[in-house]
């Protein structure tokens, strides 16, 4: 055999080829030592892997059509450099949004859960929390910007901050359902110079606001939504 068999490595056995140039066996001490390291280095870094893909449920979703809600994009990406994770999907998709969380929390135990919408998105927010009061299923944060219509908030939603228009934009207040004793932050951007519904997913203060508010309920360490 002109090289060794993969198996030789595995074992720790010298290949025949070379027991000539190792008389006192360096080889299978070499070889056991650089098995036992690696078998080492996989356990040690499969389970952080496993955990970071349980750790929280961050979902952002996009306004109607697909075109609209551009600075959701950033948004995602200034929290992925923050350590978080999300899936930005359209609004339409709510239903399964609600599924997915539902039986990732079933499968992996209690877990941060964080739904961020713009527009029609900011409404599905929402929909997706009164799917997941169903199931028994708390929802840590809801992040609305510029609901398409005033909403009422489930009581398993326990922290709300909702950017609205009370005139000259577009947007809804939100209040509380019955039984909701969370926090409910409704900050009015009227009279903000340029914003309107359209654009006010794109301010990068309001962004700098929503990043810091999702790291309180989720860790950056090993956020990663499902």
């Amino acid at each position: 055999m002109l090289f060794p068999a993969f198996s030789d490595f595995l074992t720790g056995d010298i290949p025949p080829m070379f027991a000539r140039f190792d008389p006192v066996g360096r080889w299978k001490a070499r070889t056991g030592i650089l098995l036992r390291a690696g078998l080492l280095l996989l356990a040690l870094l499969i389970p952080a892997q496993v955990h970071a893909a349980t750790s929280a449920d961050v979902y952002i979703l996009r306004g109607g059509f697909g075109v609209f809600s551009t600075g959701l994009d950033k948004l995602r990406k200034q929290l992925k450099q923050s350590g978080v994770d999300t899936v930005l999907i359209s609004h339409e998709a709510w239903r399964s949004v609600a599924r997915k969380i539902a039986a990732n929390q079933a499968r992996n135990g209690r877990q941060p859960v964080v739904l961020i919408g713009h527009s029609l998105g900011a409404n599905n927010t929402v929909l997706i929390a009164n799917e997941l009061k169903k199931k028994g299923v708390q929802v840590d944060l809801i992040v609305s910007y510029a609901s398409t219509a005033p909403m009422t908030v489930p009581s398993n939603v326990r922290n709300v901050l909702n950017f609205y228009f009370s005139s000259g934009g577009w947007g809804g207040l939100f209040t509380g359902g019955s039984g909701f004793s969370g926090s409910l932050n409704n900050q009015d951007m009227k009279g903000q110079s340029g914003m309107n519904h359209f654009n006010v997913d794109d301010d990068p203060n309001l962004r700098n606001q929503v990043v810091s508010t999702v790291l309180r309920y989720v860790s950056p360490a090993a956020a990663q939504s499902n």
